[in-house]
């Protein structure tokens, strides 16, 4: 799978994944086990990266049915990872959480310390979304010193991403903005508009935190830009959305509102239930400025509909809050 990197790089998905097909039929025909499991690892970060979930998880769990069969404790580490990346993405975050844990014993375990530290970072995340910033923050400090003594800077600059996050949660808006810099420093070196834009919409929340809602409005329309040009649809959507507070706090709810539309009109697109939920949440919170009473009822009930379906703290606390404000307009 020599060109699985270069597809990646690309986003060229098609042809990686009909490269990976071909190789799953020869490896399945020719018996070698090892093989097949790649491919199917392969096809399933294919379908995770195009939002296929169903099919991600069906070929990761093949792949794992087969690394088990022949002992591989590597290649298990690596599928279970890959589960958890699932179960982080469809927000069932105690399946996440369990699935990561799984992943860095056996990492642990096998002495490979890059990949025990990236499995932490993504533990590190799952705490971020389940609002546990404090235990998420020391597993960070713990992956950041290993990433920076690996010389991975862009690990390191993720781990300075989500430190951020955890830092801003943690009522910390000034260190989260130490972390972010940082982080935005290593992608400026690098040059790489991928980090650029996937990070910079941490740094606009951390201003927005910081009572600075024309530089997160700056940093958002960047990073929507940024994410436009490279085709990643939900990312450009986030910063939409973001620039959406950011109006918000800038008492320009017309230009909100049509941010929160455009974004909300993205996630339904890609059945992202979790993201249209918030967005349709501040779309209610926009119009309802706007004294658009009825269309804030509306967006507030889908967000509701929405937002029920998830029992994580996070959502358990947004989705209280929408059903007072629906109480307070009056349904």
């Amino acid at each position: 799978m020599v060109m699985r990197a270069v597809y990646m790089h690309q986003n060229a998905f098609d042809d990686w994944e009909a490269t990976a097909r071909i190789v799953v039929e020869a490896a399945a025909r020719a018996g070698e086990q090892h093989g097949e499991a790649e491919a199917l690892e392969t096809l399933g970060k294919a379908a995770f990266q195009t939002l296929r979930l169903d099919e991600a998880e069906e070929h990761h769990r093949a792949s794992l049915a087969l690394r088990r069969r022949i002992g591989d404790r590597r290649g298990m580490a690596v599928s279970v990872n890959a589960l958890g990346l699932l179960g982080l993405r469809r927000r069932r975050l105690d399946e996440a959480r369990a699935h990561f844990g799984d992943g860095v014993e056996i990492f642990r375990e096998l002495g490979d310390r890059r990949w025990t530290a990236l499995v932490r970072s993504n533990l590190a995340e799952t705490l971020c979304e389940l609002g546990q910033g404090a235990e998420a923050r020391t597993l960070i400090e713990q992956v950041l010193a290993d990433f920076r003594q690996l010389g991975d800077r862009a690990c390191e600059g993720n781990a300075l991403c989500l430190l951020s996050w955890a830092q801003r949660t943690s009522d910390e808006p000034e260190a989260a903005a130490r972390s972010i810099r940082a982080a935005l420093s290593i992608a400026d070196d690098e040059n790489n508009q991928v980090w650029q834009g996937h990070w910079g919409t941490e740094a606009a929340r951390v201003e927005r935190a910081l009572g600075n809602p024309e530089e997160a409005l700056r940093l958002c329309q960047k990073s929507a830009a940024v994410q436009q040009k490279l085709g990643d649809a939900s990312r450009e959507a986030a910063a939409l959305d973001g620039a959406g507070e950011a109006y918000q706090s800038l008492g320009r709810f017309e230009e909100a509102a049509e941010l929160h539309r455009r974004a909300a009109q993205t996630y339904r697109r890609l059945g992202s239930r979790w993201q249209l939920g918030r967005a349709q949440a501040h779309l209610a919170d926009a119009l309802t400025s706007l004294g658009d009473h009825e269309a804030a009822r509306a967006a507030r009930g889908e967000a509701l509909h929405l937002l029920g379906s998830f029992d994580d703290p996070r959502a358990i606390a947004l989705t209280e809050k929408v059903a007072r404000c629906l109480s307070d307009d009056g349904t």
